[in-house]
């Protein structure tokens, strides 16, 4: 309802406003009355009203003076003059200073209900654009985090003027230095012990991106994720902006990529590898972007989970053309068909006929193939032919499934089109036998318990030296997925929090034992940076591992 309150220093007026007009029929609640405008401050305050009728000249604070306090303090309020005709001048002024209008006395009642009623129209007017107003603020902030990452989607994968970049971050609150840039690019290799669907996946990207913006500010560096759905080579990109005047920034985004690294595994779940790039401004992106997904790539020849930086080549670069990355990167020509349509035709074949052995010797003949051509060309142009040979299998294969008319299963899962497409040489074998083969299935009880003893005693033997999922599993010839669901089965926890409970013992065993530094003992057990070993250390035991020296146990 629209509340209203009568200000007038004689009482048989308020009274009579009070009493005789049933302003309920209005939709109007009667907060109350006062004789001065002092007075009437003290009722605005605990009730807020939003029509006030006022007489002009009152003691103590008049009419004039207390619409100019109510302005003053931006409450807003309708104020409706009364007055009689000699103070007519003084209305007109008032008016002017923003009254709604001025009535003078006697009163009718028909006069002040029209005044009141249009004075109503006005406000309910007002209070339906700030409906609609706080609609499509909503509705702007709920589309902007879409729009900021269409936006940096497109920078990523187009060439854009310096212009319209400045004038787009402006409008999408994106803070970032246009001038110091350094691009990341994350590919997540092992999703970890959960059956992912499409949107299942979307959503730990989500986490992801998240996960590497709290590193870089918790550094003090400016950044934004851009979330990668539909690229084949990438998950997450972060644009970070390198405000600091730091001589090597590349190494330090190097280092915190290392963070994200050990983190996304501890608290997600995930195993990544991390290509960084070199400084570039805005209008260059492009190129950012194609030179983080170039380093991250070199995880075919050296390894998942690993950060992968800008290698010096000196003026490399330097006035060529512009290369377009879209989601789906046209290949580069190869001078060797290591995985032309003949190669795709036989292994298809034993796949269909369920030939392992077969299989087995053609994708052995294949990856030495690549190896090759990986010294000709680069890693992304070698990893653009495996991911072309990848789409025609999955396609021949929903071929055939549609033909068999669905007479067995046969569904290839979106986790293990992702590892398809994300596998290094030493786990695409293993990725494709266990996609078309089915080679996730259980293996005999003592079998999969002498499997796990050989990974244990591995773990055991190098948790020193930073080991992850991806490395023990590469180690006993098992998909990282499916050994890390086969651990987790028979040891009862998952790998990461197996390694983390064998390093913080040996920690423990070191900080009693020995006189080593702190930085020392992280070192010795694996943890290359000191401030992930302490936080992890306090999360197990409770303490820092200064104060479990100084206390013990």
């Amino acid at each position: 309802m629209i509340k209203l309150m009568v200000v007038d220093d004689e009482r048989w007026i308020r009274e009579g406003l009070k009493q005789t007009i049933d302003w309920g029929s209005y939709g109007i609640q009667f907060i109350g009355d006062a004789e001065d405008g002092c007075e009437a401050l003290k009722l605005i305050e605990a009730h807020l009203p939003d029509i006030v009728i006022s007489d002009i000249r009152m003691p103590s604070m008049d009419g004039m003076e207390l619409i100019e306090e109510l302005d003053r303090r931006g409450l807003g309020i309708k104020v409706i003059f009364i007055s009689g005709f000699s103070d007519f001048v003084y209305a007109q002024k008032a008016v002017k200073l923003g009254a709604f209008d001025y009535i003078l006395k006697p009163i009718e009642e028909k006069v002040l209900m029209e005044v009141i009623e249009r004075c109503i129209g006005e406000i309910t007017k007002k209070r339906e654009l700030a409906i609609r107003l706080d609609e499509l603020l909503g509705r702007v902030r709920e589309s902007l985090p879409l729009a900021r990452q269409k936006h940096l989607e497109m920078c990523l994968t187009h060439p854009i003027s310096g212009s319209e970049l400045l004038s787009k971050w402006e409008a999408l609150r994106i803070d970032l230095n246009p001038k110091r840039l350094i691009v990341l690019t994350a590919v997540v290799h092992d999703w970890g012990e959960r059956s992912l669907c499409k949107s299942g996946s979307s959503q730990l990207r989500y986490a992801l991106g998240n996960l590497m913006e709290e590193v870089f500010r918790e550094a003090n560096i400016s950044c934004a994720a851009c979330l990668l759905h539909e690229n084949e080579f990438a998950d997450v990109a972060l644009i970070s902006s390198w405000e600091k005047e730091t001589s090597i920034p590349d190494q330090e985004a190097c280092r915190l990529a290392k963070l994200v690294i050990e983190d996304a595994l501890e608290f997600l779940g995930i195993q990544l590898t991390i290509g960084v790039s070199g400084m570039g401004e805005g209008t260059q992106l492009i190129f950012a972007f194609r030179e983080a997904l170039t380093n991250s790539v070199r995880y075919l020849l050296d390894g998942t989970g690993l950060v992968y930086g800008p290698v010096s080549t000196g003026n490399e670069g330097k006035g060529k053309q512009p290369v377009m990355v879209t989601a789906r990167m046209t290949p580069m020509p190869m001078k060797a068909e290591a995985l032309d349509m003949a190669w795709s035709n036989r292994i298809f074949h034993a796949i269909k006929l369920k030939d392992e052995s077969r299989l087995s010797e053609l994708l052995d003949q294949q990856i030495e193939l690549m190896q090759a051509l990986v010294k000709q060309h680069s890693a992304l142009a070698v990893r653009c032919e495996m991911n072309a040979h990848i789409g025609i299998l999955l396609s021949k294969w929903q071929e055939l499934c549609m033909a068999k008319g669905g007479s067995e299963p046969c569904q290839i899962t979106h986790q293990q089109k992702l590892q398809l497409y994300r596998s290094s040489f030493a786990t695409w074998k293993n990725a494709i036998l266990s996609a078309f083969l089915k080679k996730d299935r259980p293996v005999s009880g003592s079998g999969q318990r002498n499997t796990i003893e050989i990974a244990l005693r591995y773990i055991h033997d190098n948790y020193h030296r930073g080991i992850s999922l991806n490395n023990v599993a590469e180690t006993i010839y098992m998909n990282p997925s499916y050994f890390s669901r086969v651990f987790h089965a028979e040891v009862g926890e998952t790998l990461s929090r197996y390694l983390i409970r064998i390093r913080v013992a040996k920690a423990k065993e070191l900080l009693e034992r020995t006189p080593l530094k702190i930085y020392e003992v992280a070192e010795s057990v694996g943890y290359k940076d000191f401030r992930h070993f302490v936080k992890t250390f306090k999360e197990s035991e409770g303490m820092t591992p200064a104060q479990f020296r100084n206390y013990g146990a």
